[in-house]
């Protein structure tokens, strides 16, 4: 599994199960929620802002446009409403 760490975002693929993670934080426990199929986000417990992405399957998908493969709108996440 590569590890790439940038401006405190940490990214990891594990190319074996074609998984991307996605960490905006340090790893701490949180909860998953699929916001489209096979996409999930990490969601602090506490204050519900994202945390972290997890992206199944990424290699299949991005052999199509990005638009088509991850459909997902993380503003709801970031920015408090």
């Amino acid at each position: 599994m590569g590890k790439r760490k940038t401006n405190g975002l940490r990214i990891s693929y594990d190319k074996a199960a074609d998984v991307l993670y996605l960490a905006f934080a340090a790893p701490q426990e949180g909860l998953d929620e699929e916001i489209s199929d096979g996409v999930f986000v990490r969601l602090d417990a506490r204050t519900r802002r994202a945390i972290g992405v997890t992206i199944v399957d990424f290699e299949k998908r991005f052999s199509r446009p990005v638009a088509e493969s991850v459909p997902i709108d993380l503003a709801r996440f970031l920015v408090p409403a």
